[in-house]
């Protein structure tokens, strides 16, 4: 089996599940590869809401997606359902890693579909400039990871 490059090292904090539906699908029969993003966006924001911030209001900025990388691992069909959980990491000043872990059941076993890695980066929608983390939100990462 291939290396998971994108599995974070620090504990999962937040698991959400996600049932693959029709519009998901591409040509090929399986989830297109865009898809995997907007479920990942899915799970940062409920994960998000649970802390009581949203990606617009991060404290008082927001958060962008500055980087992406997925790695997939086997197929997601239509009526699957996903379970995602997400880790944080490598908390900057500005910015922070999401990992996310796509699991879906096969049989008796649960297997890893894919892994993903976004890099969001705090962000003032108004004056259009990167911002510092605010200091309760870095706070609350770092007591959620350990």
């Amino acid at each position: 089996m291939r290396e998971k490059k994108l599995l974070s090292s620090n504990p999962y904090v937040y698991e959400t599940d996600i049932t693959v539906q029709i519009d998901d699908i591409n040509y090929g029969g399986h989830v297109g590869n865009e898809r995997y993003l907007l479920y990942a966006q899915e799970t940062r924001m409920r994960f998000l809401q649970t802390i009581g911030h949203t990606e617009i209001k991060f404290g008082e900025f927001g958060i962008v997606v500055a980087e992406a990388g997925i790695e997939y691992f086997a197929e997601l069909f239509h009526g699957d359902i996903i379970s995602i959980s997400i880790s944080i990491d490598n908390i900057s000043r500005v910015a922070f890693d999401c990992y996310y872990k796509i699991e879906k059941k096969l049989g008796e076993k649960t297997i890893i579909a894919a892994c993903i890695k976004t890099n969001m980066v705090c962000y003032d929608y108004k004056e259009k400039k990167v911002r510092s983390i605010p200091e309760d939100i870095r706070n609350k990462f770092n007591e959620l990871i350990g």
